[in-house]
């Protein structure tokens, strides 16, 4: 059995990358039973000495798994959120990242290019992640993110981004945001099929794409030659079953699938971390050619501001805005 929880963080944004992760995991040695709630929902109950919800209790290193917003919020718990993020990539046996570049490739596998990294640094920026100390290595050595049920494991992460000039690129093909989120939700649907090629059944839950409640004629692009069943389509949940070539594959698509899927808040939280990271590396580049420029998260408001601040450096570096804001 396989479950895969997707979100994505910067769909909103004018500044900054679109970023979607799925986080995987599968049947450990002492696999649920068929009346058992199944790992997604009672995630919180099996790692409950090593996880809590955001603002919750951190004694004996705990961290927080959660909505990303809700865990980054009003300037703090970064440092919670980073934990997380390096716990997921611990649990799944990747190296800790040391530059921003290496923590793309490492979670994009031969897509990196996508995040459009090279444009805003051409040194090898550091990685947040490095700078969490011995508090979160000691977090790690506990194994926070495996259960001691053994009913099952965190077993790969794969992300897609989006950088703004390909966001754009996206628009243009789609003329909507809507068709740009839902390409790089397509590309890990895909990634997600190979790995049910192995026969195990594979169920993958994830937010509602805006308003969106019917997915169907957009998955038959996804999964040529498959069979879709459709169930339930509406506000509180949209539900498919996709089978071909020995492989099933059941997509749940509910509101604030975060609250109660702890591998789609697993998803949310890699997603934000690496979108920071990344808005990290593009602040630093503009305060080099805006003295005293503040940075900033790119949401509308601000980012009004900071591409104020920022546009006749860009025009004399030949940085066109299309490089760099998205353009809805």
């Amino acid at each position: 059995m396989r479950w895969v929880g997707i979100d994505e963080a910067g769909y909103g944004p004018n500044l900054g990358p679109l970023v979607m992760t799925a986080v995987v995991a599968e049947s450990g040695p002492n696999g649920p039973g068929a009346t058992a709630p199944a790992p997604p929902e009672r995630f919180w109950n099996d790692l409950g000495d090593t996880v809590a919800r955001a603002g919750g209790r951190t004694d004996g290193g705990r961290l927080w798994v959660d909505d990303s917003k809700a865990i980054l919020k009003g300037g703090k718990g970064r440092e919670q959120l980073f934990a997380t993020c390096l716990a997921v990539l611990d649990a799944v046996g990747l190296a800790s990242p040391t530059t921003l570049r290496s923590l793309i490739e490492l979670l994009c596998g031969d897509e990196p290019d996508g995040a459009e990294l090279d444009r805003w640094t051409k040194t090898e920026a550091p990685c947040g992640l490095v700078g969490l100390g011995e508090s979160a290595r000691a977090r790690l050595a506990r194994g926070p993110l495996e259960p001691p049920c053994g009913t099952w494991r965190l077993s790969s992460v794969r992300t897609a981004v989006v950088g703004p000039e390909r966001f754009n690129q996206g628009l243009d093909r789609f003329d909507s945001k809507a068709g740009v989120h839902f390409e790089a939700f397509a590309g890990l649907l895909r990634w997600v099929w190979e790995l049910a090629a192995d026969g195990a059944p594979t169920h993958v839950h994830g937010d509602k794409h805006g308003g969106r409640h019917y997915y169907l004629e957009p998955l038959l692009t996804v999964f040529p030659g498959a069979w879709i069943d459709r169930g339930v389509e509406g506000p509180a949940l949209s539900a498919y079953t996709i089978r071909g070539a020995g492989r099933t594959l059941t997509l749940r698509l509910s509101p604030r699938a975060d609250a109660g899927d702890g591998f789609v808040a697993l998803a949310s939280i890699v997603s934000k971390t690496l979108r920071e990271e990344w808005m990290d590396a593009f602040n630093a580049f503009w305060a080099v050619h805006v003295p005293g420029l503040r940075p900033t998260a790119g949401y509308p408001v601000d980012a009004a501001r900071f591409r104020r601040a920022v546009e006749a450096s860009a025009m004399t570096l030949g940085l066109e805005p299309r490089l760099w804001w998205r353009e809805r």
